[in-house]
């Protein structure tokens, strides 16, 4: 189980291309530290300029939420909200990493995607995404 969940924060550090503190400290200090990772995988279907509802991901402070996208390159965006419900930022997904944010106080970060103008002869635009909760104990 210890080994299991210090490979799942191995893998987000890596991922992120973060650095994850505690990755040169003794196998028992790190393994101590309690951390549960929960993932939800949802799936999307859009229209050009079309805009999903807000996904609200209820954090403690210091938790974190990570997100992946796996997108086929469709012109798909999304917006990440703090727990005051403003903007951290906007990303493309096209990107083959996750992306980490931390909650700087309690409350719901959520993610809102946006499709952009699809010129394919494909009416709907497909993806998933992943989302990770690392949560302390």
């Amino acid at each position: 189980m210890k080994k299991a969940i210090l490979a799942g924060a191995l893998g987000i550090a890596i991922l992120s291309g973060g650095y994850l503190p505690g990755l040169e400290v003794s196998k028992a200090s790190a393994a101590t530290t309690a951390l549960d990772i929960q993932e939800v995988t949802k799936y999307y279907s859009l229209s050009s300029y079309e805009v999903t509802q807000k996904e609200s991901f209820s954090l403690k402070k210091g938790e974190e939420l990570t997100i992946f996208v796996n997108n086929s390159g469709f012109p798909i965006s999304y917006t990440v909200f703090d727990a005051d419900n403003q903007v951290i930022g906007t990303y493309h997904a096209n990107s083959p990493y996750g992306r980490v944010f931390q909650a700087v106080k309690g409350g719901n970060i959520s993610v809102q995607f946006q499709a952009g103008a699809n010129s394919s002869y494909m009416k709907k635009m497909n993806f998933t995404a992943k989302f990770a909760l690392s949560k302390l104990h």
